[in-house]
């Protein structure tokens, strides 16, 4: 878990969680004397159907729709729309937004937005409408695992903007085990399987044992499978045209596709629980109704047909075999949380509990286990302002034939720093170069001492050596790559010389933790990176 060291939620006041996902949205409130529910939003959210006696869930779809260069419609009116396939809807947009993507979405009237813009405008509007709810509330969102530096910023400029009082963040994974009411426990691995609009995604983890972090996880292994509830919505819209005796090809089926789509999502997620539905859609220009009955047995044979339940097994199979590779025992395993849409199907549930036994399964809130999490999460203060892990950069000694380390930032170094924490100078490692990296590696432990300056040398092969003394060349603990979802690339145009020191780079660590680069071209004299975040430190 994270937050700003700054803006900390009020004690005993309402937070709301916000699981700003890649195909729905949650939000959650939770506070004194008011129980953990979902925010429902006229007109942008729907219900996701719960079993007799529990509270339904409230859904928004992450879709923004623009027309003649605004934006026009958000949420579920998107989809009621039929313009969830639009070129003009953005979707998936935190992957967009946590990849980086340089896409645009055409807006009309020849604008263009990019995918920043549009998480902006589908967000801002949503939170200010959940805190009109609960005024002076703090807003905790929970963070992917492949997050970049940047994210957290993004979401500290759209709660600002949307005028909350403090906002937080809490670890993707972390706050779905806290929804659960789960507490892993050290060194006892558990799953989350999280069976979603976009995919399957297999993750094993294990709480680490680690006094400096006590709330930090590790991945023993991850696997993913081609399997989506999207690709069984299309495998619906295939029933349901065959119900109707119509071919993809005739002209009331193109018609009728967007009324498909919707009744499929819809039918995916009500039959498991209210049973047999009835689909009545009327063609506009033909004027003929299409009547059929969607039942329990049919979602079934729609998941026999597509070979679901093996393609799960199989994505489970191979999470597994990578954790013993790692020498961990399956048997070991005592927890098994169920995320996603696709996971609420009884079908997937028998097979999860069939393949864990002895685990226990936690299945009751796949759709808003992490909002939950999220709203309940009380930050605990920082100690002193104070980084808990070392980080360093990591490079290859030709002479003995081994990586070691040189810190940048040692365990115990306060934030924000009162001025740089280091000193690099890149050179060239062969002509021709045209990007040079910052590869960081964190290394649990308290080193000591004060941080070098240093000059990194990169080579062909991405790693690095560095030239003058060898002062804090062993680091003790584990070293893990820090920002390898994430790297920081310098581009040198013209391209470098070899052995021609072509960037300096000096490193700074600010309020909200963030080690920032600024880096001088000092060929062309241009400032190429100015503060720019590199890794959010723990």
């Amino acid at each position: 878990m994270r937050m700003t060291a700054d803006q900390q939620c009020e004690p005993g006041g309402v937070r709301l969680g916000v699981d700003f996902g890649i195909g729905t949205t949650v939000i959650a409130a939770r506070g004194p004397g008011l129980e953990c529910h979902t925010l429902a939003f006229s007109g942008i959210s729907r219900e996701f159907p719960a079993s007799v006696g529990d509270v339904p869930v409230h859904l928004i779809p992450s879709l923004i729709e623009y027309r003649d260069g605004i934006a026009m419609r958000t949420g579920d009116e998107v989809l009621r729309g039929g313009a969830a396939g639009s070129p003009a809807t953005a979707r998936w947009l935190r992957r967009y937004l946590c990849e980086r993507s340089p896409v645009q979405v055409p807006a009309g009237v020849g604008r263009m937005v990019r995918y920043e813009v549009a998480a902006a405008n589908f967000l801002t509007p949503l939170l200010v409408r959940a805190l009109s709810l609960h005024p002076g509330a703090g807003l905790v969102f929970s963070l992917p695992p492949d997050a970049p530096a940047s994210y957290p910023e993004f979401l500290q400029r759209i709660a600002r903007a949307a005028g909350a009082g403090s906002c937080s963040w809490i670890n993707e994974e972390r706050a779905a085990a806290a929804g659960y009411g789960y507490s892993p426990v050290a060194r006892e691995p558990f799953l989350i399987i999280t069976f979603a609009e976009t995919g399957l995604d297999v993750a094993v983890l294990a709480a680490e044992d680690r006094p400096a972090d006590p709330e930090a996880l590790r991945v023993l292994a991850r696997a993913a499978g081609s399997i989506s509830c999207r690709a069984l919505d299309s495998w619906i819209v295939q029933d349901l045209l065959g119900k109707f005796r119509l071919l993809e090809s005739d002209p009331r089926a193109v018609r009728l596709l967007p009324a498909l789509q919707y009744e499929a999502v819809r039918l995916r997620e009500q039959v498991p629980v209210t049973g047999e539905k009835e689909v009545r859609l009327e063609d506009s220009v033909s004027g003929k109704t299409f009547t059929t009955v969607y039942t329990p047995a049919d979602l079934n044979r729609c998941l026999a047909d597509h070979d679901v339940i093996p393609s799960f097994h199989e994505c489970i199979g191979r999470a597994l075999s990578t954790m013993r590779m790692r020498g961990w025992d399956e048997s070991w395993v005592r927890a098994v949380l169920l995320l996603g849409a696709g996971c609420a199907l009884p079908a997937i549930q028998d097979l999860v509990q069939s393949r864990f036994p002895l685990a226990t399964l936690f299945s009751d809130h796949p759709m808003d286990a992490i909002a939950r999490g999220a709203a309940g999460y009380a930050a605990p203060a920082p100690a002193q302002d104070r980084i808990a892990c070392s980080y360093a950069l990591r490079y290859w000694d030709s002479a003995t034939q081994e990586h070691h380390y040189r810190f940048l930032v040692h365990s115990g170094t306060r934030y924000p720093s009162a001025g740089q924490v280091a000193r690099v100078v890149i050179s060239a490692a062969y002509d021709g170069q045209t990007h040079l990296g910052i590869p960081l590696y964190e290394i649990g432990g308290s080193a000591g001492g004060s941080p070098p300056l240093l000059e990194l040398i990169t080579d062909t092969g991405g790693g690095v050596r560095l030239a003058g003394p060898a002062q804090d060349s062993d680091g003790k603990g584990q070293a893990v790559h820090a920002n390898e979802r994430s790297p920081t690339l310098l581009v040198a145009t013209p391209p470098v010389r070899k052995g021609e020191p072509r960037f300096e780079c000096t490193f700074t660590i600010d309020p909200d933790r963030n080690l920032c680069l600024s880096a001088r071209d000092l060929v062309t004299g241009t400032l190429v990176k100015l503060n720019a975040p590199v890794h959010r430190l723990t």
